[in-house]
């Protein structure tokens, strides 16, 4: 091949990676940044006395994005604060769009710990959030014994992932199916204690990537447990193997911004101004 022939060619394909942002992706950017930075405002403890802490992992473990019917589109990211090995809080960060300049930033969490949780949030606002249980995992029924190795587990933590399937339903009595994404969005191979190994996975709706149920799996010494938890503000069934076994249907007491038990807790903040809104197409 000559030289010009070899210079044309890279001319005509530059690196993707070279060319410059569209003024959407640098508005997403900016938003996904804004997200860190509020995620960044919390400290996360396993107890009262704020001796044992949380710490935030500083890259979000998935990225969603869900278009809406009027002001363009919601750019969430979701975070976890893990605690020797293990995660103890997942969070999902968010502006929601009010009109056609202004968003919302939400902040939305759902407590993983076996232990009590206190948070605190370090901003004008000074939100406090304090569950009122620890979670609780349940034996998977009908699970095989957790295997020896790190990879074999981890086929079985996708095996049995597929086994569960659910719904929702909105506020406007839409109902929306829940599909599993096949890569969990937080594996922990190596934790303290009883637990051998761990993932947490969601079930996120067809109306866009939003995670609105998430699953975790952990395999322990007298096998795998789970847990079902609750991350929208629709009503929401899950089923094993064709059986309902969980739901978090709303009513007077689980209520949009959180659960009877506030293990499930949501924070309406203040409104943010960017240049550029809206977004008006879906962004990768």
């Amino acid at each position: 091949m000559s030289v010009l022939l070899l210079t044309l060619l890279l001319a005509a394909d530059p690196d993707p990676a070279a060319r410059p942002a569209t003024p959407e992706q640098q508005l997403v950017d900016r938003l996904h940044a804004i997200n860190l930075a509020e995620a960044r405002k919390w400290e996360m403890f396993l107890d009262d006395t704020h001796k044992q802490k949380a710490d935030l992992a500083l890259r979000p473990v998935y990225l969603w994005t869900n278009p809406l019917p009027r002001f363009g589109f919601q750019h969430g990211s979701v975070f976890v604060w893990v605690h020797e090995g293990r995660p103890l809080v997942v969070g999902s960060i968010f502006g929601h769009p009010v009109d056609l300049k202004r968003r919302r930033l939400i902040h939305e969490f759902h407590s993983l710990t076996p232990t009590m949780l206190s948070a605190v949030c370090h901003d004008e606002q000074a939100n406090v959030w304090k569950p009122k249980v620890a979670l609780e995992l349940k034996p998977l029924p009908g699970a095989p014994a957790p295997e020896a190795t790190p990879t074999r587990r981890l086929i079985q933590i996708r095996s049995l992932a597929r086994e569960f399937s659910g719904h929702t339903i909105d506020h406007r009595n839409e109902r929306w199916q829940l599909r599993l994404l096949a890569q969990p969005l937080y594996r922990y191979e190596n934790p303290r204690g009883d637990v051998i190994d761990g993932a947490l996975l969601a079930l996120v709706t067809d109306a866009g990537t939003d995670p609105e149920v998430l699953l975790l799996l952990e395999a322990r010494k007298d096998g795998w447990h789970y847990a079902l938890l609750r991350f929208c503000d629709a009503s929401a069934w899950v089923s094993h193997k064709d059986k309902e076994v969980w739901t978090a249907v709303r009513d007077s007491e689980n209520v949009q911004l959180n659960n009877p038990d506030h293990t499930y807790q949501v924070f309406q903040k203040q409104h943010i101004t960017l240049e550029g809104e809206p977004i008006r197409g879906p962004q990768p």
